[in-house]
């Protein structure tokens, strides 16, 4: 006989059926081991107790067995959540598999193992991360209006699609059971994943988009579409008639008919607005390409290019640019632009009215093949809002052409991306001062150059005079460096004895950049004259005594220009403790001073002030009785005092002045009085100075009506 069966209760029932006794009661029956060694008065009212015991868990195992079975009727009727593997499941599946490159198939062609020093073949790390994070974004819960499987690698990783695996099967399933009773799609998306084979994706996915009547945005990037897949997806699309924008990147069309197909189908859709066939091998050559091309020339924008075009598949790509078409984006990817096909595509450009929008990556172009300093050239770049030559070549002369483009009043570029350009430090310093000039770029992308320290003058220059540049990207120039020559102190023994030889610490162009363009320590008034609307990107981190990363993100916030500043100014107290110098707060307003002993006070990541700001480690403890905390506490009450006791118009606020505290409400009407002539006022005239309208020092009137709000615009 148990009071208590832990088998059979559930924890919750089990702890209310323990609050109904006694304590003396429990302890009482637990320490009695049988009902025989029980005195006879006591062994009646066990027994008792023992039946309705009995009873009760009779109740309550009825009761966890319909709770079961309610459970179990709706794992039938839903499939159950299947398992997730770890890392650890993953690299024991290749182990135990006797031919491990059949078991986990990859579209992208990489290479997914290795051998380790036993000779065992091991997946590599990216792709067991990969697949482990792939099985949760298939289990986990969907939006009905957008549905969105994406995993991206980092550029330098050995895999650029999640691979397949049996295991994997019953997460596909699980997520066609989420979304096949969707009826409210408006978008679909599936990055990098290597779907099943043939034809789940006919059978789970595209009957699904068909019963969606709203369905606007289909994507399938670098998914291993199979022939049929592709048949299955054309014909899908000749019955659709809404979708705006398809994109089926990075996917191998090898067969003319399937290509021919989708041109017709792409020509005949009544609604498609935006076609992405980026890094698309089409099988044909020019003349199978140039019939996608007449399809999508009343589209907006349009993808498109292979490393495996050949030079007639590009001079019809720009031959086409050259005709009339309503495309206002185009991107041509990854094809090779010989000789003879810059011209050709200097001369389309030269053409354009209707593109804003020109992407041209990694076409092996060496400007200024594309971009001369001609009056039709440049009328044809003039309506050009966003430009990508990023992965192409930049030397000393394409910089020049460049700057002198920027520096034209016609130009309306809004973002130019040159990344990878092999830009040097030379032509970095001609580029970059057009900045000065130009007022319409927003965004500048100059990342992964060969962009040196002695460029950092340029763009403090730069930065300095420009109010208009939003974003700057700077990172993966190695030449640009935080520290040039770290402080050292070196002994050595000359004429008898030890001599100390220090090197001072010489800050590098990062540092530079940010110390002298973006946070400039000096004094309150040099914080207040830096730049405060150019986010620029560097390293990601915070340096030392530079706190880039910090800076970059203050700058990147969408708030007013003066709570920028403030947080600049109580960031740099963590640098310069003599930053302010008290004696400067006279001409502070009245009205602002409240405003500065709060400053005085603030730090950030304290009580909510400046959030993620700063990393976790140098914000300050939750817990203010440690003694790094009380010691950076008492530096700002020291702070406050220091305030106080100098400030020389302390004594104005508690002089005795005019005005009533008029407590009544205002009537609703007011009726208009006879205006009584104040007698004038002569000379000699004995009167009381204190009913005089008094204005304080700094305060309405004075300070802050001839610029005081604009020198202390960082209090308010």
């Amino acid at each position: 006989m148990l009071l208590i069966d832990s088998s059979s209760m559930a924890n919750e029932q089990r702890t209310s059926y323990c609050s109904k006794q006694s304590f003396g009661h429990i302890i009482g029956v637990l320490s009695i081991c049988s009902p025989s060694a029980r005195p006879n008065w006591k062994r009646k009212a066990a027994d008792e107790s023992d039946e309705k015991n009995d009873e009760e868990d009779d109740q309550f195992v009825n009761i966890s067995d319909e709770k079961e079975g309610e459970e179990e009727e709706e794992i039938n009727g839903d499939r159950a959540k299947p398992t997730v593997h770890d890392r650890r499941k993953w690299q024991s599946l290749a182990f135990n598999a006797q031919d491990v490159e059949s078991i986990f198939q990859s579209g992208d062609g990489s290479e997914l193992f290795y051998n380790n020093h036993t000779g065992r073949r091991c997946i590599e790390w990216c792709a067991l991360r990969a697949l482990a994070a792939a099985q949760k974004s298939l289990i986990a819960e969907q939006d009905e209006n957008s549905i969105a499987l994406e995993y991206n690698f980092h550029r330098n990783s050995v895999l650029s699609q999640v691979p397949y695996h049996a295991d994997m099967m019953p997460c596909y399933e699980y997520f066609y059971d989420g979304i096949k009773h969707i009826t409210s799609l408006e978008s679909f998306k599936i990055v990098n994943y290597n779907l099943p084979q043939s034809p789940w994706l006919e059978k789970s996915i595209l009957p699904v988009l068909e019963r969606n009547c709203n369905l606007t945005v289909l994507q399938l990037t670098n998914c291993f579409l199979s022939l049929d897949d592709l048949t299955s997806l054309t014909k899908f699309l000749a019955r659709n008639k809404t979708l705006a924008t398809l994109n089926i990147s990075r996917t191998n069309i090898e067969s003319e008919d399937a290509v021919k197909a989708l041109a017709k189908t792409l020509k005949k859709h009544p609604a498609l607005r935006r076609v992405s066939l980026a890094y698309c091998s089409l099988a044909g050559g020019h003349d199978v390409l140039d019939k996608i091309l007449t399809a999508c020339k009343n589209c907006e924008s349009l993808e498109i290019g292979h490393e495996n075009f050949e030079s007639e598949s590009v001079a019809a790509v720009a031959r086409f640019l050259g005709k009339k078409h309503s495309l206002t984006s185009f991107s041509l990817l990854a094809a090779t632009v010989n000789n003879e096909n810059k011209k050709l595509l200097a001369d389309s450009i030269a053409k354009n009215k209707t593109i804003q929008m020109l992407c041209l990556h990694s076409n092996n172009l060496q400007l200024p093949a594309i971009i001369r300093n001609t009056k039709k050239i440049t009328n044809g770049l003039s309506n050009l809002t966003h430009l990508d030559l990023s992965s192409n070549k930049l030397p000393l002369a394409g910089a020049k052409a460049m700057a002198t483009f920027l520096k034209e009043t016609d130009c309306k570029l809004v973002s130019l991306i040159m990344s990878m350009n092999n830009l040097t430090t030379k032509g970095a310093n001609v580029l970059l001062p057009a900045l000065k000039v130009n007022t319409s770029l927003r965004h500048l992308d100059l990342s992964r150059n060969w962009i040196g320290d002695k460029s950092a003058p340029t763009v403090i220059d730069a930065l300095k005079h420009n109010s208009t540049l939003r974003t700057f990207d700077l990172s993966g120039n190695k030449g640009l460096k935080t520290v040039e020559r770290r402080r050292r102190l070196r002994s050595r023994y000359l004429e008898g004895r030890f001599m100390f030889d220090e090197t001072p610490h010489v800050d590098g162009g990062r540092a530079k950049i940010v110390k002298e363009a973006l946070f400039d320590t000096t004094s309150l008034e040099s914080i207040i004259s830096s730049n405060h609307t150019c986010s620029v990107r560097m390293t990601g981190f915070n340096h030392n005594d530079t706190y880039e990363e910090s800076i970059r993100k203050i700058n990147s916030l969408a708030i007013h220009e003066g709570k920028k500043i403030r947080l600049k100014i109580i960031l740099a107290k963590r640098i310069k403790e003599d930053l302010f110098d008290f004696r400067s707060f006279d001409d502070v307003p009245l009205e602002l001073m409240p405003h500065l002993l709060e400053m005085l006070h603030q730090e950030i990541g304290c009580d909510g002030f400046g959030e993620n700001l700063l990393p976790n480690w140098a914000h300050y403890t939750k817990n203010r009785t440690d003694r790094w905390t009380v010691a950076k506490y008492a530096k700002s009450l020291s702070r406050l005092y220091e305030t106080i006791k100098t400030w020389q118009s302390l004594p104005a606020l508690f002089a005795r002045g005019p005005g009533e505290l008029c407590l009544e409400e205002a009537p609703t009407t007011v009726k208009k009085k006879k205006r009584n002539l104040r007698k004038r006022r002569k000379f000699g005239d004995e009167d009381d100075e204190n009913d005089e309208a008094w204005v304080p020092k700094g305060g309405k009137g004075g300070a802050l009506k001839q610029g005081g709000e604009n020198s202390f615009r960082f209090l308010l």
